[in-house]
């Protein structure tokens, strides 16, 4: 039995869409954490910010502030990259047919 590229390729599943999404709230999770709390516990433990008293905290706000911003970044990101895609798809389907 031969195997060739075009059976490869046709087998091959394209990533779901909730695992995606799943990585980059994650993602975005991981990076507005580290902003929110990481950077801000370094910067007191080096004497370069003053600590925040107790009821007065606003890193989980910045924690969710950044998650949002972060996901509507990806989000637009992968909107505009796939609308993109599409013309250049759409010109290179239209010079096939020109060159026919």
């Amino acid at each position: 039995m031969d195997v060739t590229d075009q059976d490869i390729i046709q087998s091959e599943q394209p990533p779901r869409t909730l695992t995606v999404l799943g990585l980059l709230a994650l993602t975005a999770l991981t990076f507005s954490y580290l902003g929110a709390y990481a950077v801000t516990n370094a910067l007191v433990a080096a004497n370069v910010i003053q600590p925040w008293s107790h009821g007065h905290d606003p890193r989980f706000r910045w924690l969710v502030t950044g998650f949002c911003i972060l996901m509507l970044v990806f989000m637009s990101a992968g909107e505009f990259l796939r609308r993109w895609g599409k013309s250049d798809f759409k010109a290179i389907d239209e010079m096939a047919e020109a060159a026919d």
